[in-house]
């Protein structure tokens, strides 16, 4: 497959893939670069720093112990002195199973490890032996021995930490060496590979590139060349892509070709819409006189038409003058009748109601004559109360003569009737406050039987004037009666009235419609001129317009001409 047959879009997802491929590798090599140094560093600082530490603590821890055994040859009984010492050989021995595993790893320390360990131990026994001396008082002794344990034992086990030390020192200065080297090897790589992906990709990127602008190249010169006005197709190079721009080439070579046919389709209209404007512009003169004598004549027909039209109005206006008065008419019928109807149903209402005042009436006359008959009572049972409270009072002054005595007869009693006085002072002041209550009750019913012979005599007096008004309203019902039969007659007179107009305003109704059927026609027919004169009128106008438009036209076909010539088709 060519390259100008691949799609555009394709061709720019290879650009985008390559340089996808360029910076994952170059990111891949760059991440496995420094995992590899992050793994060198580590192991760095695991191996070879930590075991470098680990000798220069057991270095100090030594020198430790060698100035805390010289401290105790001196003060054997410092408590403070022992223990110190024997807490650093104890931090030794830590510090040495921590930095063991490490040495080992390494073949120079490995090869160190045991003598170092040998050493220690001898070391640890010929202190142990100056401790005894110090402990069996022989200072001197322990002095002397000590100082042939620094000249041998004790230079043999510097010398061989400083050893281990050393070979830690260099397996870290070797590690770091490897590490700058490998790290400028990874920088030397990613540096070739990011220039080789640059070069594909500038590569492919030019390709593609001068591919895109020759095509376009060719489609500004077709565009520059219509532009000129130049649409001829003669020397155009054949197409030759399959691509995007293959296609937009195609298509405006197809263009250019339909415009061509469209500029000689163009010319040849515009010769035969000269010669068409000619021929309209003659005949739309022939039609603009002959709507001009159509117009006049729908004109005068117009004229007669609104002669006939204002007669059939004053028709029309007698006729609904008619038809309002009778109307007019029926309605005044139809209220009196509507008010006669209303008042022979309010009569029969108020007859009714006088009806119903009679009953009710009676039944207060009934009701006037049984509170008569209960207050005539009442004022007997007053007199029999008087007569009671009569026999009251008088028992009451009986009592007091009575307390009066028995008082008097205490008094001859002497000392023996003092409690009898007593008694018969509060039976004279009951006796005197019953008299007293049974004037006070006399009076009050002496009031009541007054009150009673009132309401007796109004009783009277009202039960004379119920029956008087029972009277007055029969004599109501009677009037009510008659003039609920006038009311009666006058209706069906009315209603025979109202149906005699019914039939005048029908015929004045008909008479109406008619001259409006005559008036609507006569309307239309004026109309119907009207819009044929002016349709008439229009067409005159239109005539003309069209004569001058197909001047116009032959103007513009003559201007389209000359514009066309410019053209190369």
């Amino acid at each position: 497959m060519r390259l100008k047959d691949i799609r555009i879009g394709y061709k720019i997802l290879v650009l985008v893939l390559v340089g996808i491929i360029g910076m994952a590798a170059l990111g891949l090599s760059g991440y496995l670069g420094m995992s590899k140094a992050s793994d060198d560093i580590d192991d760095m600082y695991s191996r070879k720093l930590k075991a470098t530490r680990w000798m220069g603590s057991e270095m100090s821890l030594m020198r430790g112990v060698q100035m805390n055994i010289v401290k105790h040859i001196l003060d054997p009984k410092d408590k403070a002195i022992e223990e110190a010492l024997a807490e650093r050989i104890n931090k030794y021995g830590e510090n040495w199973a921590k930095y063991k595993p490490l040495g080992m790893q390494s073949e120079l320390a490995a090869a160190e490890i045991p003598h170092t360990e040998a050493l220690w131990d001898k070391y640890m026994k010929e202190i142990q032996d100056v401790k005894n001396l110090v402990a069996e008082g022989k200072k001197d002794e322990a002095w002397q021995k000590y100082k042939n344990i620094e000249n041998t034992t004790v230079k043999d086990l510097l010398k061989s930490l400083q050893g281990l030390r050393q070979v830690a020192d260099d397996n870290a200065e070797n590690l770091n060496n490897d590490i700058k080297a490998r790290n400028s090897q990874q920088i030397t790589f990613s540096t070739v590979l990011c220039l080789i992906a640059f070069l594909i990709l500038g590569g492919l990127s030019v390709i593609i590139i001068r591919d895109i602008t020759e095509s376009l190249g060719r489609a500004v010169a077709a565009c520059n060349k219509m532009r000129d006005g130049d649409f001829r197709l003669v020397g155009q190079s054949v197409v030759d892509r399959g691509d995007e721009l293959g296609q937009m080439l195609t298509a405006l070579t197809q263009m250019r070709g339909e415009l061509t046919k469209l500029m000689r389709n163009v010319s040849e209209s515009s010769e035969q819409l000269a010669a068409s404007s000619e021929e309209l512009t003659a005949s739309s003169n022939q039609a603009a006189q002959a709507s001009t004598q159509v117009a006049q004549s729908a004109a005068d027909v117009v004229n007669s038409v609104e002669d006939q039209q204002k007669a059939v109005v004053k028709s029309n206006e007698s006729v609904e003058r008619v038809q309002s008065a009778v109307t007019h008419v029926k309605a005044q019928s139809t209220k009196v009748a509507d008010n006669s109807a209303s008042a022979a149903e309010r009569a029969a209402a108020g007859s009714i109601a006088i009806d119903d005042s009679v009953n009710q009436i009676r039944s207060v006359e009934r009701t006037v004559n049984g509170s008569a008959e209960v207050v005539d009572r009442l004022g007997e049972r007053s007199k029999e109360i008087g007569e009671i409270v009569d026999t009251m009072a008088a028992i009451a002054e009986q009592t007091n003569l009575l307390a009066l005595n028995a008082a008097i007869e205490a008094a001859r009693a002497g000392e023996h009737g003092r409690g009898f006085t007593v008694v018969a002072e509060e039976v004279g002041k009951l006796a005197h406050e019953s008299q007293e209550s049974a004037e006070k009750i006399a009076k009050l019913i002496k009031d009541i039987q007054h009150d009673t012979e009132d309401a007796v005599d109004s009783m009277k007096t009202g039960r004379e004037a119920v029956v008087a008004g029972a009277r007055s309203v029969e004599g109501l019902r009677t009037m009510f009666e008659e003039i609920n039969g006038l009311v009666k007659g006058v209706s069906q007179q009315i209603q025979t009235v109202d149906e005699a107009v019914d039939a005048m305003a029908q015929e004045a109704a008909t008479i109406t419609t008619e001259v409006a059927h005559i008036s609507g026609y006569s309307n239309q027919v004026a109309s119907e001129m009207q819009a044929v004169s002016a349709a008439t009128e229009e067409q005159s106008a239109s005539a003309q317009e069209i004569a001058s438009a197909s001047d116009s036209l032959a103007v513009l076909a003559q201007k389209q001409q000359e514009a066309l010539a410019r053209f190369r088709f």
